[in-house]
């Protein structure tokens, strides 16, 4: 009994000391076997994606021995990091790997002649041009004008459109204030953009049809695209897709019909008003509550089976 007590003692001893020396390095060794020196690129669905959490983790992991030494002397939290998450980054990390596009490594791919740098550029030409209106040739033959609800437009009626109508001569502060310039992984010839106008409506529109309001427009996000073929030349032009009915003083409201809106001259149709819930989509909505409410009094009835 007194020699199985000794052996006892002396094992517990020894596995006291191997925690004890494994505590005081875990939190660098967890760190560096979970995050590689470089980004791993792996296909998901016929797609290059990244993972983006072990690139982010090499970053990070990239200490200084004083900073791999204070770390170490930190055993309990040491212990607590490396342990207790492990299970939550590898879901993560699997989300990373394939739901997060590796939008630069497609982009690299793509035989579309035309550096993406150089699309934007033929964007914003296309821009400062009243989209096309002052230099048709900018435009494919094939163009087309799509918005949410007008459209699609070919070129000849879309340059009818905007030559007669100038938004300048109503709003003289005009701000369309376009942004976040980006070509599409998906769709390399095209380039995606953003606008939120802004401008006092302080001179009179469509000829002098209608009269100033001296009233502001604040435009909610819209989301913009410009499509180009090989030659460079622009084939689709979209524009009045909101990103957040929520903001500004359209009702919701994006493009012309929106600035329309916040000035007084709405125009008499509902897609150039705000929305409003249909009385079939009532009735859906008040059914779908009436449901759930017998649902959950038919449970309180049998104790929830």
């Amino acid at each position: 009994p007194t020699l199985r007590a000794a052996r006892a003692a002396l094992k517990k001893g020894l596995m006291v000391a191997v925690l004890a020396a494994t505590a005081s390095t875990a939190s660098v060794r967890a760190r560096v076997n979970v995050a590689p020196a470089a980004a791993r690129v792996v296909l998901a669905s016929g797609r290059p994606r990244v993972n983006a959490l072990r690139a982010t983790e090499a970053v990070r992991i990239s200490a200084t021995p004083a900073e791999a030494e204070t770390t170490s002397s930190a055993p309990a939290e040491a212990e607590t990091t490396s342990s207790a998450p492990a299970a939550e980054e590898d879901g993560v990390r699997e989300f990373f790997d394939t739901q997060m596009v590796d939008e630069a490594g497609m982009l690299a791919a793509s035989t579309f002649p035309i550096p993406p740098a150089d699309l934007i550029a033929k964007c914003k030409l296309i821009l400062a041009k009243n989209n096309g209106a002052e230099d048709a040739s900018l435009l494919a033959s094939e163009f087309k004008f799509v918005a949410p609800v007008v459209g699609p437009l070919d070129k000849e009626r879309f340059l009818a459109a905007f030559q007669s109508f100038k938004i300048e001569e109503g709003f003289p502060d005009a701000q369309f204030n376009y942004y976040h310039f980006r070509v599409d992984p998906f769709e390399p010839c095209r380039v995606w953009y953003d606008a939120r106008f802004v401008g006092t409506n302080t001179g009179p529109l469509i000829g002098g049809t209608l009269p100033p309001t001296n009233k502001k427009v604040e435009s909610p996000p819209q989301s913009c695209s410009m499509r180009f073929n090989e030659n460079g030349e622009c084939t689709q032009l979209t524009v009045g897709y909101v990103m957040d009915k929520q903001l500004g003083n359209t009702g919701g409201l994006g493009g012309v019909y929106g600035i329309l809106y916040a000035i007084g001259y709405g125009l008499p149709f509902p897609e150039a008003q705000p929305w409003q819930k249909s009385v079939q989509y009532d009735l859906f909505q008040r059914f779908s509550g009436a449901t759930q409410e017998l649902q959950k009094f038919v449970k309180g009835l049998t104790g929830g089976n």
